[in-house]
């Protein structure tokens, strides 16, 4: 048995338009359709090497749970690389968007990076290498 690839990533979003206006029109990704599943919505976007950004909208909302970025046992981000961290400040920055650490030079990774939050309060992370 072998694990062969990553086919996608997941995200319960608040609001979908919001969710999907920042993927769009912020991390330029192309959506790659939807799917309606009965009580949920599945809406696609693209992401290098044939991996899907997946966000669910759900009919029937669940209260929110809090979560801090130290809590054990959680899923904390996933990472995006990018060819222009500087472009892509700048982006979140005329948006809004809110920066958890703007970009800077981390010497132990050997790259620059810089953390967001996505509508839903998902940290994302972004690497120039």
């Amino acid at each position: 048995m072998n694990i062969t690839g990553l086919d996608h990533i997941t995200i319960n979003v608040k609001e979908l338009e919001k969710s999907g206006q920042f993927y769009r029109e912020v991390l330029g990704l192309e959506e790659a359709g939807f799917i309606h599943m009965g009580d949920h919505t599945l809406t696609y976007f693209k992401l290098p090497q044939g991996v899907r950004l997946e966000l669910i909208d759900y009919e029937e909302r669940q209260p929110e749970k809090s979560v801090r970025e130290t809590d054990v046992g959680t899923y904390r981000h996933f990472c995006l690389e990018t060819d222009s961290l500087d472009e892509l400040y700048g982006i979140c920055q005329e948006r809004g968007v809110p920066v958890r650490k703007p970009p800077s030079y981390v010497e132990k990774l050997e790259c620059s990076t810089m953390l967001i939050t996505d509508p839903n309060g998902v940290e994302i992370e972004i690497i120039q290498r």
